[in-house]
């Protein structure tokens, strides 16, 4: 299957490879921000993962990973982003209303921590609203941050808390299960 999706392919050029001849499944250039890309964007086998998404990279921990959420006539570059969480009560959060938005999400804090948006909530939010740079961020890990935001022009979050209900009130409905799916909360 190859999958053109603009914006992702723009993304995987910043690393230096193009996705058709990369020969790895996943590309680790973002690792240290959180953002692997997989080389063959596709519905991961795991029980919370809806069955309607199309998973373009991971953290490479915990199986948390980001996909778009497939929509009859909408393009995947305008597809809304849902982070899945195998190891949390809420397994999936939409933290984008696309790709772009994602990244813009991430663009200050990097991906690995967007899964505090559901573990700690209290502490991270507010962090993420500062749209500061993580104190523990290393000087690499900025740079690849600013690679991000200068390449596709995007600005930083604001009000998070109140944009992650807005897109949940507005999307996480629309997500399909396998018969294994369970929420531990809800």
């Amino acid at each position: 299957m190859r999958c053109i999706i603009r914006i992702l392919e723009e993304l995987w050029l910043l690393t230096g490879a193009e996705r058709s001849e990369f020969d790895d499944s996943e590309n680790l250039y973002f690792d240290s921000i959180g953002l692997n890309l997989l080389k063959i964007p596709e519905c991961w086998g795991y029980w919370c993962t809806p069955t309607n998404t199309v998973s373009f990279a991971t953290t490479s921990g915990d199986g948390v990973h980001f996909g778009f959420l497939c929509q009859e006539g909408i393009s995947l570059d305008e597809s809304p982003i849902v982070m899945t969480l195998p190891s949390a009560d809420i397994s999936n959060i939409i933290v984008g209303e696309n790709l772009l938005d994602f990244l813009s999400l991430g663009c200050r804090a990097g991906y690995f921590e967007l899964e505090l948006i559901e573990y700690e909530p209290e502490f991270h939010i507010p962090i993420m609203d500062s749209q500061s740079y993580s104190e523990e961020a290393t000087k690499e890990e900025i740079q690849l941050l600013n690679l991000i935001e200068s390449e596709f022009n995007l600005k930083p979050w604001v009000g998070h808390a109140s944009r992650l209900l807005e897109l949940k009130n507005k999307y996480l409905e629309q997500l399909e299960f396998s018969e294994e799916y369970y929420e531990l909360s809800t």
